[in-house]
Order: C-alpha cells, then sequence, then structure tokens
C-alpha cells in the first residue's frame, strides 16, 4: 500500500511537471516562440520566472493567481491544464498499468490537452500540434504491427489479414476520419452558410484516425457531437421552451438517448458486424447533425450565434472513450 500511494504522488508530480510544459507548448504555439528559449516569463511585465516561482500549481495557489513581480492576474489555465495532466498521468497508470501502451494513451491525451488549450483561448488548432499526435499515432501502431509479425511467425500475408494490421487501421483510419470530417464540416454549408466545423478539427480527426482507427474514432466523433451540443443547451434550453420550440427538445432528447445506446452497444456483438455498426453510426450522425443545425438556426434567428470551438469536445470524448469505453 506504502509503495502505490507513493508511485500515485510521484506520478502525480511528474504529471504535474509535465503540465506546465505543456502550458508553455500551448501558448508559445500561439505566439509562435521557441518552447526551449528563452525561458519562462510573465507575459504582462517581462520578467523572468524564478524557479521557485515556477512549482506546478502550489506557486499559482501561492501566489494568489497574480504575478510576483508586476501583481498582473495569471491565468487560471496554468493550474487547470497542469492539474489535468497530473491527474491523467495518475488515471492512466491506475486503470492501464506501467507499459508502452499507458505512455501512447499518455502522450495522446497531453496533445489533446495542448490543443483543447489553443483552441479554447484562441480557437486556433496548431497544425504541428496535430501533425505531431498523427505520427505517434502512426508509428505506435507500427510497433503493434511489428509485434504481431514476431508473435505469428507464419502470419499470411492476404487481404483480410492485412486489413486487420494495425498500422493498416492506423493509415486508413487517418485517411477515413479526415474525409469524414470534411464531409460534417462542409454540410454546415447546407445548414448555415458556413463549415460547421474549423480546418483544425479535421487535422484532429486525421489524428485520432491514425491512433485509434476508424470505428473508433466514429464513437469518439458521436461522443463529441453529444458534448457539444450538452455545451449548448444550459443557454438555449430556456429559450426553446419560451419559445415552444419542442421539434428541438425531442431531438436533443433522442439524440441524447441514442448516443448512449450506441455507446453501450459498441463493444456488443451487435457491433461486430461492420456494415451494421457502419449504418447506425451514419443514423446517429444525422440525428446529430440535425439537432446541431435546429440549435444553431435558433440562435442564430435570436441573434445569438456563438461560435464553439469543438476540439476540446472531441478531447474530452477521447478521454471518456479511453476511461470508460477502452
Amino acid at each position: 500500500m506504502d509503495i502505490l500511494i507513493f508511485m500515485v504522488v510521484f506520478t502525480f508530480i511528474i504529471g504535474a511537471i509535465i503540465g506546465s510544459f505543456l502550458n508553455v507548448v500551448a501558448l508559445r504555439g500561439l505566439s509562435g516562440e521557441s518552447i526551449v528559449f528563452p525561458p519562462s516569463k510573465c507575459p504582462h511585465c517581462g520578467n523572468r520566472i524564478k524557479p521557485w516561482l515556477n512549482i506546478p500549481i502550489l506557486s499559482y495557489l501561492l501566489l494568489r493567481g497574480k504575478c510576483a513581480y508586476c501583481k498582473a492576474p495569471i491565468s487560471i489555465q496554468y493550474p487547470i491544464v497542469e492539474l489535468l495532466t497530473a491527474l491523467t498521468m495518475v488515471g492512466i497508470l491506475i486503470k492501464f498499468g506501467p507499459a508502452i501502451s499507458s505512455l501512447f494513451m499518455f502522450i495522446c491525451c497531453c496533445a489533446l490537452i495542448v490543443m483543447s488549450a489553443t483552441d479554447f483561448k484562441e480557437k486556433v488548432i496548431c497544425a504541428g500540434h496535430a501533425i505531431f499526435l498523427t505520427l505517434v499515432g502512426i508509428i505506435y501502431n507500427s510497433y503493434l504491427t511489428f509485434i504481431v509479425f514476431k508473435t505469428y511467425e507464419n502470419f499470411q500475408m492476404n487481404f483480410e489479414n492485412i486489413l486487420a494490421l494495425p498500422i493498416t487501421i492506423s493509415i486508413l483510419g487517418l485517411i477515413g476520419c479526415a474525409l469524414l470530417m470534411e464531409i460534417l464540416s462542409l454540410s454546415g454549408n447546407l445548414f448555415v452558410g458556413k463549415r460547421a466545423f474549423g480546418v483544425g478539427d479535421t487535422f484532429i480527426a486525421a489524428a485520432l484516425g491514425s491512433c485509434f482507427g476508424f470505428k473508433n474514432f466514429l464513437v469518439i466523433i458521436i461522443l463529441s457531437i453529444a458534448i457539444q451540443v450538452a455545451i449548448v443547451i444550459p443557454s438555449f434550453f430556456k429559450k426553446l421552451a419560451l419559445k415552444k420550440d419542442f421539434n428541438t427538445i425531442i431531438s436533443l432528447v433522442l439524440f441524447i438517448i441514442a448516443t448512449v445506446g450506441f455507446t453501450l452497444a459498441n463493444n456488443s456483438e451487435l457491433f461486430e458486424n461492420f456494415a451494421l455498426c457502419i449504418a447506425a453510426s451514419a443514423i446517429l450522425l444525422l440525428i446529430g447533425l440535425y439537432t446541431c443545425w435546429r440549435v444553431i438556426k435558433g440562435m442564430k434567428e435570436d441573434g445569438d450565434l456563438t461560435v464553439l470551438p469543438f476540439g476540446p469536445a472531441m478531447a474530452i470524448a477521447t478521454f471518456i472513450f479511453l476511461f470508460a469505453i477502452v
């Protein structure tokens, strides 16, 4: 028990330190600065931050969220990213144990945290961050493919077996998810006269496809749409009731029910039939798009159309996929 507590505490500390670095990657990705030089500095007064004033999470609390030099407020993003990264690392260790797959999942989560931070802050996805995650997915699945060849010395190179190889699933997932995201994005032109999602979201989709494959991405994208809709609901649901827009209310309820059902059925025998899985996914996506359209249309008619970043929704959905579904 003492060893377990030590490992959890040690992992949390390492995760928080990595989270501090992720803040640098995210913010300097937006500014175009090097992630190595110059050292950490206050964005307001430019003073370099001393090491003892740059302790993850703790420094923010001790300084009460203010710069030690100019007393300007420090963004809450810093401790949130540090804490989230630390908890993610601990969660992966507890659930999956020390393994290559755990390292892969943690790197994926770190990349998603960085992209969510930039998307939430400036509604920008840095292509380099998404490309990095794409390469991680290809490299990891190449490693898994090597393990397959090493384990099965008499591996038959027929069409069916090649399609089942991790690297094949990764490459097809990259291409398929990018195409799917572009189709979904361009369909927004039919509904509201603009892309439903930004180009950066297509980069994230391609990266997730390379990491987890097309089938698993279907679960992630459906969860993402559900999360995005849920974010809009609090500020919109009251207006629906006042306007007596029961069609939108019903579509929201149906989509939530369908999403829960799809998620629960994902690992069942029903979805071993790929055609059935694709059909169910297509129906659910249509319901989701119709629901999003009704929500966006209503907000547009009220003059309250707010563009919400989709990257964080995909990141949250991926976290749910890793910790609750895998």
